[in-house]
């Protein structure tokens, strides 16, 4: 359903995204289902459960895109379906991820499920002489897990690292 309400939609240069306001609130009316949620540390389930691996994978591709991230925040335990550091929790009313488009022309969000996979693409005019790679590295320490995440940027033309940008520190509880 998150997919759903996000594909297609466009974004003019300066306009932000909120991730929340784009899907809406997840209630069952609407055709949200419980599924494992994280209520703080402790996983739940919750209506609308699983709206974070659209969050998480919208964050990946914006951050591929080199847009401005406005707003978030990594989950509070820990995730598997992406390198952690690399997330984007949500939560209605509390917990979002939001983006403004950075680039000089309209931007358009492509989401679907298929294969049992959230699919992402961000669609627009590339201007940029350099592409991202993106780097997660986590560690723990007790019973709490740290992660940094780096965006590394290439030149198109020679393959050359151009900078690298820790872009977040996230933490974890177990």
């Amino acid at each position: 359903l998150a997919c759903q309400m996000l594909n297609k939609v466009v974004l003019n240069p300066g306009e932000t995204l909120s991730y929340n306001d784009t899907v809406g609130e997840r209630t069952t009316e609407r055709g949200f289902q419980p599924a494992p949620a994280y209520s703080g540390t402790k996983l739940v389930d919750s209506i609308g459960g699983g709206v974070c691996q659209g969050s998480s994978t919208l964050y990946n591709c914006v951050l591929i895109a080199d847009l401005e991230v406005t707003n978030r925040l990594c989950h509070g335990g820990t995730i598997s379906y992406l390198p952690l550091g690399l997330d984007a929790t949500v939560n209605w009313g509390t917990t979002d991820f939001c983006f403004r488009n950075s680039a000089n022309f309209p931007i358009m969000l492509k989401a679907e499920v298929s294969d049992g996979y959230v699919r992402m693409k961000i669609l627009g005019t590339d201007e940029k002489d350099y592409y991202v790679k993106l780097e997660a590295r986590s560690w723990t320490e007790g019973k709490i897990t740290y992660a940094n995440s780096y965006m590394h940027k290439y030149s198109k033309e020679t393959d050359e690292l151009i900078s690298t940008e820790r872009i977040a520190h996230s933490v974890y509880y177990s």
